[in-house]
């Protein structure tokens, strides 16, 4: 085939105006968009109701060819098996143990809907292919082009047996539901973040290798640890930590999803395939910025840590245990360390030694503490008894400060300022940012923004989306 015939060919598929030798270097420079349905992919024409889809994002989800055939014959069959999306739907929400009604409820549809999305041969909008696709965690660019669609079996597999077994109280359907959509969050913005060259959308520190010692005393590890992940970070030993959201979300580049759940449940570590993030409750006791601070640094310290086989696909932290001083030996190793690592990461032992020989008072070292390290009373009081050797439980109760607003601030980041109010809580923050910056970057399309911000697309607008990137890198200092 002659160049110029490649050339010419590149012209149809990505317009005249296109520049480069390459598909994926012709896409770059290409306005060109794309329209999808449950069965095939087509040009974009005014008018069009399936989804669309900018060139990149076609181009990166389906390859040339299938962008050629659909230029040259008018659309490319996207269904490999007749069985397809049905299969994969009904599979995976047996695999999570949801019933019709619950997974119908979740995304909005009757349940005639969903029966008819679950029957092979049966045709029903992408759209709602791809919300059902979005709450069982699967990948919905590949919905019926993939077998099983990007499908974590052990995922589903762990969530369904977490909900059936009754050992945590309050894991039911509707949590498998919320961890689930976080789980497909988490990989959606991983993916995200893969093809902006932004710096802030990277990771900034490698992540550490996994370490096994869960020796006795675990505590002792865990200060350890605590001590190389602020090196790694080159924060200084006892340097106050201003933001726990930013070293998990940027410096780590690691998903961080937030959610409204029982409130016995603090906070889990998940994975979804080869990408892991960290899920945070608002509700109950974290509502309390220094309590969910706290909340954050034991879920990075499981994450950060942890070996694999420890780790597993889904672990999920109740407040009742994390309240524990990490010399409690009711508590398994692991969660002993874990509760050591996150608060002397947070407030190193030498620095509350060094307030400790100041003042007379423990409720004095432990309302500094508190205020200079961003902890709850509890943690202080215990990490103040263990640390410097005061009776912080025997003696008078005083008052306690309360966090200051600047706290809140830099936790919750944009999260109260999201421009777009009717997107969850679960998909603001670094997701919403990445979301944003992958349009302005014309990664994706303004249909692509809509669904994974899961508002209607009139609720999206080219401003809001700057807003969101303007403000969170404001709050950050980002240049």
């Amino acid at each position: 085939m002659t160049t110029s015939f490649i050339a010419k060919e590149l012209d149809l598929v990505f317009g005249p105006t296109s520049v480069g030798d390459t598909p994926e270097e012709r896409a770059t420079t290409s306005s060109v968009k794309f329209v999808r349905s449950q069965i095939q992919l087509a040009p974009y024409s005014e008018g069009a109701t399936g989804r669309v889809l900018s060139v990149r994002e076609a181009l990166r989800t389906f390859g040339w060819q299938v962008l050629r055939q659909a230029v040259f014959e008018g659309s490319a069959p996207l269904i490999t098996s007749p069985k397809e999306p049905a299969s994969t739907l009904r599979t995976r929400r047996e695999e999570l143990g949801l019933s019709e009604e619950k997974l119908a409820r979740k995304v909005g549809i009757q349940i005639s809907t969903l029966q008819r999305a679950e029957t092979a041969g049966a045709k029903t909008p992408y759209r709602t292919l791809e919300s059902l696709a979005q709450a069982l965690a699967l990948d919905e660019q590949v919905l019926g082009l993939v077998p099983n669609a990007g499908r974590d079996a052990s995922l589903g597999v762990r969530l369904r047996e977490m909900a059936t077994s009754g050992d945590i109280a309050g894991f039911t359907a509707s949590t498998v539901l919320q961890l689930s959509e976080a789980a497909w969050v988490i990989a959606r913005q991983a993916a995200l973040q893969v093809p902006l060259e932004d710096v802030s959308a990277q990771s900034r520190v490698r992540m550490p290798r996994h370490d096994a010692s869960f020796g006795y005393p675990a505590y002792e590890i865990g200060y350890h640890l605590a001590r190389k992940t602020r090196d790694l970070l080159g924060l200084d030993p006892e340097e106050p930590i201003e933001s726990v959201r930013k070293i998990i979300e940027d410096d780590f580049g690691l998903p961080l999803v937030q959610l409204q759940m029982d409130a016995r449940f603090a906070g889990a570590t998940m994975a979804n395939g080869a990408v892991r993030g960290i899920v945070v409750n608002e509700s109950g006791m974290n509502s309390n910025v220094w309590v969910r601070r706290m909340t954050l640094c034991h879920e990075l310290g499981h994450l950060l840590w942890d070996p694999d086989d420890r780790l597993q696909q889904v672990m999920v932290d109740l407040y009742a245990e994390l309240e524990l001083s990490d010399r409690d030996t009711r508590k398994d190793p692991p969660e002993i360390r874990a509760n050591a690592f996150a608060i002397a990461f947070l407030a190193p032992p030498s620095a509350v030694q060094e307030i400790a020989s100041r003042k007379r008072d423990p409720m004095e070292v432990v309302s500094e503490v508190m205020t200079t390290f961003g902890i709850s009373a509890t943690a202080a009081k215990h990490h103040v008894k263990n640390v410097a050797k005061l009776d912080t439980f025997g003696g008078r109760g005083g008052h306690l400060p309360e966090p200051e607003v600047h706290w809140v601030v830099m936790e919750n980041l944009t999260l109260d300022y999201f421009p777009i109010k009717e997107t969850p809580l679960s998909r603001r923050g670094k997701f919403a940012w990445c979301v944003a910056k992958a349009f302005e970057a014309g990664e994706i399309s303004l249909d692509s923004v809509a669904s994974w911000l899961a508002v209607p697309a009139q609720s999206v607008s080219v401003d809001a989306l700057q807003l969101i990137v303007s403000l969170r890198d404001d709050l950050l200092g980002t240049p």
